[in-house]
């Protein structure tokens, strides 16, 4: 089913049966090359926990829009060797926002023709249930940022969103793509490592990136590289069915659009600009009054949530010491924040949803009274 966003709706495992108009949707939104597919384990599990599972491909994979000519020139080349021009920087930063506001329309228009078209219910604040919970998975995760971020830049159209969406996930995005910089200490990841060849990089990659990870609780004792052995990855227990099933290359090779935004975007700071957008609300005016330029809701009372596996690659533990860091300084400084939380899958690496489907699917959907202290 395409969608007025251009995202495709890869898999619904439609209205839980029994449940009348107060059942809760989640929307899905995949990661880098491994698409809505890598969702359908989490399928089985809707109607016992009473809910909707809605997966979608986001644009340039399987069944969706791609992008226009027009689209893609905003994003700019990424250099062989990083930008020193102040002007070339500042232009290439600005493309890239502009880019990734423009996908979080895509997102935000998505979202509102799902909620049409399929008549999804509402919040129900007497009982806590019904509404939406938007996931972002890895880079996926990128994307809700964005659209935290630019939300009050979108007019409410048909349906206001803020009467639906009651949670915004963020599931085991790494550092980078937070936005934070990496420690000195041996700030390892393959995608990065420009000594690869891209076959070697993406081979590499993808074994450490399904692996699992003992770590400890500080950034010297997070295990950069030696992976455990049992459990095995999880690419290494898939059947070549299941791997062909849930994952599209094309926008992950050099000069597609996903490696040209990733590393565009980690390079020049765009993901530090989102996560600040999303984890933090506007500022009042000196006047005491709201800014002018906002024409939508901004979600005030939405929760972000950050949901991680704590075997996962080492930036996933990483991120979660400095985003506790983060809204700890933030609250002493009196900053005004989203309501965040934090929600650990105890075990799993970065294919939790995949390895396990009903923990996920609970981590996703329980209450704050149930995340990390």
């Amino acid at each position: 089913m395409a969608t007025a966003g251009g995202l495709y709706v890869y898999k619904d495992s439609g209205p839980p049966s029994g449940v009348r108009d107060d059942y809760t949707t989640l929307l899905i939104v995949h990661g880098y090359v491994w698409h809505g597919g890598t969702f359908s384990r989490l399928f089985p599990f809707a109607a016992a926990h009473g809910v909707r599972i809605i997966a979608l491909n986001r644009r340039e994979y399987p069944g969706s829009t791609p992008y226009t000519a027009e689209e893609r020139a905003m994003l700019p080349s990424v250099p062989k060797q990083p930008l020193t021009n102040e002007r070339e920087i500042h232009s290439a930063k600005q493309m890239l926002e502009t880019f990734m506001r423009d996908r979080a329309l895509d997102l935000y228009r998505t979202i509102e023709d799902l909620i049409v078209q399929l008549r999804l219910p509402t919040i129900k604040t007497d009982s806590g249930t019904g509404g939406v919970v938007l996931v972002g998975w890895s880079l996926g995760a990128t994307f809700m940022m964005a659209l935290l971020r630019h939300i009050t830049e979108f007019p409410v159209g048909t349906v206001n969103l803020r009467d639906y969406v009651r949670r915004v996930v963020l599931s085991d995005p790494p550092s980078c793509l937070l936005g934070h910089p990496y420690p000195e200490q041996d700030p390892y990841n393959p995608l990065f490592d420009t000594s690869l060849s891209y076959e070697e990089r993406g081979k590499v990659f993808t074994n450490w990136i399904t692996s699992y990870f003992a770590h400890g609780d500080t950034l010297e004792t997070f295990e950069r590289r030696n992976a455990l052995q049992d459990p095995p990855s999880t690419i290494a227990r898939m059947s070549k069915e299941d791997f062909e099933a849930t994952v599209h290359v094309p926008p992950g090779v050099p000069g597609g659009s996903d490696w040209t935004l990733l590393h565009g975007c980690a390079a020049l700071g765009v993901y530090a600009t989102l996560r600040e957008g999303a984890l933090y609300l506007r500022e009042p005016s000196a006047t005491g009054t709201e800014h002018t330029a906002a024409v939508g809701d901004e979600w005030r009372d939405v929760e972000v949530r950050y949901v991680w596996g704590d075997r996962s690659v080492w930036e996933v533990p990483y991120a979660v010491q400095l985003l506790r860091r983060e809204m700890d300084e933030a609250k002493r400084a009196g900053k005004p924040m989203r309501n965040f939380t934090l929600r650990r899958i105890a075990g799993a690496n970065h294919f939790a949803q995949w390895d396990y489907p009903e923990q996920t699917l609970v981590a996703f959907l329980s209450g704050q009274e149930e995340c990390d202290a």
